[in-house]
């Protein structure tokens, strides 16, 4: 059976700190929670734990075949697992905590099984309070919209609940979200391509790396 637990703006701290500590100890047995985040409500997972990302995957009625997208509370545990060109840290390092995903190349040395060996990893951190604290007690974790492959994303917990069910093993209910979509940069190679419009506009990323190319139109 799942627990739900509030952390929208009206929840004391006090069981906003138990809600975080309730998510963050379900991941870590090998469990799934579901997290608010600036855009979307996601579904979360230890990166590191085979039968973890196999559970997030049934749940989502997802195939093996599709690479999941990794997240961390800080930039700094990106670091650990994504291997930046300077351009492509400089645009992190700017925009991070925010709306952005990066699609980068993996440190070699990682033994994981997030799909798509040799396929670009994506990563990101949220710019949401909760989920940067679940985040940042887990460490880099795989998180994907809390829908069913190939559905719309969720704004708000009843959705993720009506899609994931008791698959999940926490909930975090933090009200109803504006629906958003992160801007996705592809950084696999020296030049930074715009693949993705979203929350932030190409003027904003080229106030920090001029020399972003618009590909967006082409996708």
């Amino acid at each position: 059976m799942s627990e739900v637990f509030k952390v929208d703006k009206q929840t004391s701290q006090a069981d906003v700190q138990r809600a975080i500590e309730a998510a963050v100890s379900a991941v870590k047995d090998g469990g799934l929670a579901v997290i608010p985040t600036d855009t979307s409500y996601a579904v979360i997972c230890d990166a590191f734990n085979d039968q973890a990302i196999t559970k997030l995957r049934n749940a989502k009625k997802q195939t093996s075949e599709i690479a999941l997208p990794i997240a961390a509370g800080t930039i700094e545990t990106i670091r650990g697992v994504a291997n930046f060109s300077t351009l492509a840290n400089d645009l992190a390092s700017a925009i991070w905590p925010g709306p952005l995903t990066l699609l980068t190349a993996a440190q070699d040395s990682l033994a994981w099984n997030i799909g798509q060996a040799g396929s670009a990893l994506a990563v990101r951190v949220p710019h949401h309070d909760v989920a940067q604290a679940v985040l940042s007690g887990i460490g880099p974790a795989v998180m994907t919209g809390a829908q069913l492959a190939g559905e719309v994303s969720v704004q708000t917990v009843e959705q993720a609940q009506a899609a994931l069910s008791d698959l999940v093993d926490v909930y975090l209910d933090g009200g109803a979200l504006i629906p958003r979509i992160s801007t996705v940069i592809d950084a696999t190679t020296d030049n930074l391509r715009l693949v993705r419009s979203g929350l932030l506009t190409l003027g904003q990323l080229r106030e920090v790396v001029p020399s972003i190319i618009d590909a967006s139109a082409s996708q």
